[in-house]
């Protein structure tokens, strides 16, 4: 009676089994990576249910979120310059270093936020 207790429980307590061979495992393994979904289970609940699976092309994003981290990381090699030489004032490396921070956070959780969105189609 274990079983049934927390099947009763469940937010989708009915389930469905389906069968693969290891070429159709394959190729629905490599679907699945490839979607937003970050198991079968959910890819195919949507796919079932609403007939499609919509895939949003991140690359573009993920491209400038690794430029802002360069960038970040150039930012950082000339503060220790601008420390060694005292040609900059901290002041003036310390505001630019959080300026740098904040554009790199608001990328990532941009990124972040887009992808979550995605999930929940």
């Amino acid at each position: 009676m274990k079983g049934k207790k927390a099947q009763e429980n469940r937010n989708r307590p009915h389930q469905r089994l389906i069968r693969f061979n290891d070429e159709e495992n394959d190729y629905i393994n490599a679907k699945v990576e490839a979607s937003p979904f970050n198991n079968f289970q959910n890819f195919a609940r949507i796919l079932l249910i609403t007939g499609e699976v919509h895939f949003t092309d991140f690359s573009e994003l993920k491209a400038l979120n690794y430029e802002v981290n360069r960038i970040g990381n150039n930012i950082n090699q000339l503060a220790k310059l601008a420390h060694e030489f005292q040609e900059i004032s901290p002041a003036d490396i310390q505001q630019l270093q959080t300026q740098m921070a904040d554009l790199t956070t608001l990328v990532s959780e941009q990124l972040k936020q887009v992808k979550k969105e995605e999930r929940r189609l």
